[in-house]
């Protein structure tokens, strides 16, 4: 887990570990910054987003 001051930084690292055949999450903690996941990880704030093969990917999990 990796954490970081904005989301576009987080949804960043996100796509470019997602490409190396990984799933990431992408969650928003209390303080507002942003945290990059694997999903095995405990999230501890608000789903921002899921990223497999470097994309976006809609889960019953994300927002929107």
């Amino acid at each position: 887990m990796n954490t970081y001051r904005t989301l576009n930084q987080a949804i960043g690292v996100a796509r470019t570990l997602s490409a190396q055949d990984r799933t990431v999450v992408v969650y928003r903690t209390s303080d507002e910054r942003y945290v990059t996941a694997s999903p095995k990880d405990r999230v501890a704030g608000t789903i921002e987003g899921v990223y497999r093969n470097g994309y976006a990917v809609r889960t019953v999990l994300t927002r929107g």
